[in-house]
């Protein structure tokens, strides 16, 4: 796990392609260069950089330590998973709402069970965005920006900036990674300062986990347990989680739980109205 100083050099060296150690020291205060070495040498050892005389390169290897997987690989990861989540969160989303559906192989799974009805989608994901063009049942409108191949989705201060005039009423998110200590994670920070202004927008906030991502960390924290109302899970957490999700008043959905379809609309619609109050 990284600690704040080597996400700052990774976050610079990321957007930059490269860093003198010089550029480095004052964006992490006073250390020492020995201080400065080890975080290079910890980002190295990862996979994320390639020290050079004097600084540092972004790796170009084809996956970077920690980071996801390109898309087309996770798209056939875990799919009975993603199934399972899918089917709990379209039993919840109805028409006449303004959506957000994040960029994920969970959500594009999603998006195929969705009830009839006309819906108002916003997306950041390609994909997604080109297959509910298809249909004349959704109103869809994607972000612009910087196109991710791990993800195809668009982030940047484009996608941000189109936020700005748009209303959200539920946001159902997508994420990396999720242990109770670093929240829910994604390898690229422009994605998880996007996610961040999607959450603060909507007014009610879903989130996907399926169970392999829990107890993975990437470099890039975007939100807590806090900042979601439903958990929608492809079998029971563990009780660290469980504990967690108490804590910040967070519904958790699974397969397992005893609820039925009526009793998780029921209690969708009534988190959502306490929301908007």
């Amino acid at each position: 796990m990284m600690n704040e100083r080597q996400s700052t050099i990774l976050s610079y060296i990321t957007e930059h392609t490269e860093a003198r150690n010089s550029d480095l020291v004052p964006l992490i205060g006073p250390c020492s260069p020995m201080t400065l070495w080890r975080d290079l040498e910890k980002l190295e050892k990862e996979g994320y950089i390639v020290r050079v005389r004097g600084g540092a390169i972004l790796s170009q290897k084809p996956r970077l330590a920690g980071l996801e997987s390109a898309f087309s690989e996770r798209i056939h990861q875990n799919t009975a998973a993603k199934e399972r989540i899918a089917r709990l969160a379209a039993g919840l989303l109805r028409s006449n709402h303004a959506y957000y559906l994040d960029a994920g192989s969970t959500v594009a799974a999603l998006t195929r069970r969705l009830k009839v009805g006309n819906y108002t989608v916003l997306t950041s994901a390609v994909n997604i965005a080109s297959e509910l063009a298809l249909s004349s049942r959704f109103n869809v409108t994607l972000l612009g920006g910087q196109v991710s191949p791990n993800t195809l989705s668009c982030s940047g201060p484009q996608a941000e900036a189109m936020l700005d005039g748009m209303n959200i009423d539920v946001a159902v998110m997508a994420t990396s990674g999720y242990s109770v200590t670093s929240g829910f994670t994604v390898g690229s920070l422009q994605e998880a300062q996007l996610k961040q202004k999607i959450i603060r927008k909507a007014a009610f906030s879903i989130m996907l986990l399926d169970s392999g991502k829990i107890g993975k960390n990437h470099p890039f924290t975007f939100a807590s347990l806090a900042n979601i109302q439903i958990l929608i899970c492809d079998q029971t957490p563990p009780e660290d989680i469980l504990r967690a999700a108490t804590a910040a008043n967070t519904q958790i959905f699974t397969p397992e739980d005893p609820l039925s379809s009526d009793q998780r609309e029921a209690l969708y619609q009534r988190l959502l109205q306490q929301k908007r109050l």
